[in-house]
């Protein structure tokens, strides 16, 4: 048998160390991660996850070749994005503890924009089925760690304040408009895209008094089911400039992979306004609206970068829960190096065990034809005992030093090599 060394690596693109732009650019669909995953196992022989939300984009691997992660996955990378390698910024690189760490404080949205925002867990979660997804490829492993995150997650939300009151990046959005508006009793909100940041959009601006809405979405049947949660309008994407003419504040949230809106449609916008002001919060990664289009006099757009401002706000009234959150979050990272600890012991210790019993088998056999019935079952549990307390102490040993973190591989690859259980070692 020999001791196979997996490791477990992230690579890490958000706010904290990309610009917007490339964001958008490293930003993943649904359908980029199904195309992406059976590309970066094949390369990795091992298993991997990719994590995409508004503002990061991470991917997650159990492999011999994590250590290497972004050298071995960027090539790929930049093919599924459709640039050269050299466009891609450098990543947060992560190992070992670290990468779960990281993952955990991803999960309980200590590494958020909006610190304390509830959008993030169900990401997670979203990353964890598509690892899911395919029944032939099995990530036992990474299906552990995130299966953690989301506890840690849960966990942090049951038992701090962090996650309560409007943090996310939609009610953000509700903020800054309510800072110009004051109010939204007078004027008409348009939600452009259906899905759940636009939603959560919608009842933010709903709970701050807001009356009339428009659903502006591709699919047709999903635009009218918001629509009429809110008691509003529907209209297709192709009448979005339409749209925008009635509309006072515009949020823009979908998952299109290109500008909606440009500044020559921006022009005719305004013109049809008569320069009436506009707001237009694009909160879609990639962005929705090119930034030139808010050039016209009276457009005022922001996009994610431009809600820091409100969040770090936010941030000192939930400052005082972040140690609290910090601690769960390590101590799941403590079941997460135990966990890693037993699995990596277990193998050796299943090998010792057979061992010994193979020897027992062995010496068994040697005896059953010189020996009556009798003599035989005496021996069988005579073997039985001696096995068992000869393999009593390494075994007790290992786990112990496993619980205490103080077994390495080379130990392990020791203890295998003594009894000549490793596949390289020389038949003797």
């Amino acid at each position: 048998m020999s001791n196979t060394h997996t490791e477990i690596g992230g690579i890490s693109f958000s706010h904290q160390n990309t610009t917007l732009a490339e964001r958008d650019l490293l930003a993943f669909s649904h359908d980029e991660i199904q195309q992406s995953l059976p590309l970066f196992r094949e390369r990795l022989v091992g298993e991997v996850s990719i994590l995409s939300t508004c503002n990061r984009t991470e991917v997650y691997a159990c492999s011999p070749k994590a250590s290497a992660l972004w050298e071995q996955v960027s090539e790929l990378l930049a093919g599924v994005k459709g640039v050269k390698p050299t466009r891609l910024p450098a990543p947060r690189k992560l190992m070992g503890l670290d990468a779960a760490r990281h993952l955990f404080r991803v999960a309980s949205s200590l590494e958020s924009l909006a610190l304390g925002e509830d959008q993030i867990l169900a990401q997670v979660k979203t990353a964890h089925e598509f690892l899911l997804g395919n029944p032939r490829e099995k990530s036992p492993i990474l299906d552990q760690l995130f299966q953690l995150a989301v506890r840690t997650g849960k966990d942090v939300r049951t038992n701090t304040t962090l996650c309560r009151g409007n943090v996310s990046i939609s009610s953000v959005s509700v903020e800054l408009a309510k800072k110009i508006f004051g109010n939204f009793k007078r004027y008409t909100i348009l939600l452009v895209g259906a899905g759940e940041t636009a939603v959560n959009a919608g009842v933010h601006f709903q709970t701050a008094g807001a009356r009339d809405f428009i659903i502006v979405n591709r699919g047709a049947e999903r635009g009218k089911q918001v629509a009429a949660r809110f008691g509003g309008e529907y209209m297709p994407l192709h009448k979005l400039s339409d749209a925008c003419v009635r509309a006072d504040i515009v949020v823009f949230a979908t998952g299109a992979q290109h500008a909606l809106i440009n500044l020559e449609s921006m022009k005719n916008i305004m013109r049809a306004r008569r320069s009436r002001q506009l707001l237009m919060i694009d909160i879609s990664n990639p962005r929705n609206v090119d930034p030139r289009a808010g050039a016209p006099d009276g457009v005022f757009l922001y996009n994610i970068d431009h809600l820091e401002s409100i969040v770090q706000e936010n941030l000192q009234e939930r400052v005082d829960q972040i140690p609290r959150a910090e601690h769960i979050v390590e101590s799941y990272v403590t079941e997460w190096d135990a966990y890693l600890r037993k699995r990596r012991v277990s193998p050796t210790i299943a090998s010792l065990s057979q061992h010994f019993q193979g020897v027992r088998a062995q010496e068994l056999e040697y005896f059953r034809h010189k020996v009556s019935a009798e003599e035989l079952a005496l021996l069988e549990e005579f073997s039985k005992r001696m096995v068992k307390k000869l393999q009593h102490n390494p075994i007790v040993y290992l786990k112990q030093a496993a619980d205490r973190n103080e077994l390495s591989n080379e130990d392990l690859d020791l203890v295998l090599s003594l009894h000549g259980l490793r596949e390289d070692d020389d038949e003797t």
